[in-house]
């Protein structure tokens, strides 16, 4: 494989699997192929894409589909996928439950150690099992367990729930990436992925109204059967297990078995993916793609930006609420003001990923997103109160780097093992991140914690530099594809359904990077 064969019979052989390519006739006559037979020969490749199968019983024939056609099909899948995975729910919880000092940073960080425990496993079996039914199971027994919350009394008992909570969350975002990569095309990816990460900021917003109000009419009266902290964690367990439900029943695992798609729209939508030069998936595990993600420069650029901007993730989730109280205003207060910071985080999302959208230029929209977020970091440690709340809402730009990481994982990382394997490094480095998160505030440095503060402002910093050398990284490669194909001439030939090979983005010669 990869090795350039001689000559046999009137033909050069080109690198086949490794670069797919195929064998290119030396005569002047080239040789009708039958497209069915293609189609049922590449279908039967040990590993092949699932899409091999619908190309095999349609003949191997591209279809043409026109503008209407495409824009009607994209609005079926948006009204029939879109919804289903934007599912996310926020918590919050500090003194109700008596906690004190540092113990509340090691209820915060244990639901990452289960994350993390449980991310490898996570790579065998989102290939193993049918994705939705797979994913559905963990949101059902994620709910489950964050109701089970309501019933902890003690330091322990929460620390058993958060850690099964991060191991059954282990799941969520390998199993979001490959759903975006499934139904959507490269150009589209980057603007989805901005919808479906927005629900963060909208559960921070329902989050903080929701927590505002049952500590108001709840929390205050001696009377009540439970605590305001047991009321929202019944609700939102509860509310996230039923959604689970309806998950197992409507998410399709592919596009192959969608019901709400008929034959030729199925045929349809592989046309409109085709391009993404990667398929729907294939659930043969390779270990050739495993070792490809762990050497891959990119894996590490990714890895690198998603642990270091989650270290100061504790400002925007279990930190918040404190933070802003530490810039001088109440419990009750701090409650409402932060809500701001899902809308910013909205707005950010949205706006900046439907201008990547429209521009293809997905890392210089977030390089942009993340300069405000410099200036908030540096305002929070040097001001107090109404700056430094201004500052802690403009640090909500830098999720466009999460959802830019994310969207980069599925355009631009190949190979069903592959995307999974990066995905899930994405999730440890995500959980690394988040254990150390919880750590830099210290109950010595309250109530401002600026060794944390200033320790934002330096990694707000480094990851917009790491998002530069990716750019930089992405577009040398692509310019040496092209001088590539370029020095080849006339012996290049693609292979016919190359892009349902199941081959990797550094297999695969056509693969062309998202920037």
């Amino acid at each position: 494989m990869g090795e350039l064969s001689g000559e046999k019979g009137g033909e050069i052989l080109v690198p086949e699997q490794a670069d797919g390519l195929t064998p290119v006739k030396t005569s002047s006559e080239e040789p009708v192929k039958n497209p069915a037979l293609v189609g049922e020969k590449q279908a039967s490749r040990i590993g092949a894409d699932a899409a091999l199968e619908f190309l095999r019983e349609t003949g191997g024939l591209h279809q043409t589909l026109d503008p209407e056609a495409n824009r009607r099909l994209i609005r079926r899948i948006d009204t029939h996928i879109m919804p289903l995975i934007c599912i996310i729910c926020v918590t919050g919880i500090t003194q109700s439950i008596g906690l004190k000092g540092n113990e509340f940073n090691w209820v915060a960080s244990i639901f990452f150690f289960g994350q993390l425990a449980f991310e490898f496993p996570t790579i065998r079996l989102i290939q193993l099992f049918p994705l939705a039914k797979y994913t559905s199971i963990n949101v059902i027994l994620w709910g489950a367990t964050l109701a089970c919350l309501a019933a902890c009394k003690s330091y322990a008992g929460l620390l058993v729930c958060r850690f099964f909570l991060g191991v059954l969350e282990a799941a969520i975002v390998p199993a979001w990436v490959l759903f975006t990569s499934q139904w959507y095309t490269k150009e589209e990816q980057a603007f989805r992925v901005g919808i479906w990460f927005s629900t963060c900021g909208m559960a921070q917003m329902f989050g903080g109204f929701f927590a505002y109000g049952v500590a108001t009419h709840v929390g205050k009266d001696p009377n009540a059967a439970l605590k305001g902290w047991q009321i929202i964690f019944l609700f939102l367990g509860l509310f996230t297990a039923v959604m689970g439900v309806a998950f197992w029943f409507i998410m399709p695992d592919s596009p192959a078995v969608a019901g709400f798609l008929d034959k030729e729209q199925k045929g349809l939508h592989l046309e409109r993916i085709r391009h993404n030069e990667q398929g729907i998936g294939s659930r043969t595990f390779k270990w050739a793609q495993v070792r490809e993600a762990l050497t891959d420069t990119m894996t590490w650029l990714y890895a690198f930006w998603v642990f270091a901007a989650n270290i100061p993730n504790s400002i925007a989730t279990s930190f918040g609420n404190i933070l802003v109280k530490g810039m001088g205003y109440t419990n009750e207060e701090s409650l409402l003001l932060v809500t701001p910071l899902g809308a910013w985080e909205i707005v950010a999302l949205i706006g900046l990923t439907y201008g990547a959208m429209k521009t293809r230029q997905r890392l210089y929209f977030c390089i942009a997103g993340h300069l405000p977020a410099i200036i908030g970091a540096i305002l929070m440690a040097t001001t107090e109160r109404v700056p430094a709340l201004v500052g802690y809402y403009t640090s909500g730009g830098i999720p466009i780097g999460w959802t830019t990481i994310l969207g980069l994982q599925s355009s631009n990382v190949a190979g069903s093992t592959k995307k999974v394997t990066v995905a899930c490094i994405g999730t440890i480095a995500y959980t690394v991140g988040n254990i150390i998160s919880p750590q830099t505030f210290q109950a010595k440095d309250a109530p401002r914690y600026l060794p944390a503060k200033i320790s934002i402002c330096i990694i707000y910093v480094l990851i917009t530099i790491d998002l530069v050398v990716m750019r930089w990284v992405l577009d040398r490669r692509n310019k040496q594809r092209e001088q590539e194909k370029e020095a080849m001439g006339n012996t290049y030939e693609a292979e016919e359904n190359h892009e349902f090979l199941d081959l990797t983005d550094l297999q695969n010669k056509e693969f062309r990077y998202e920037l």
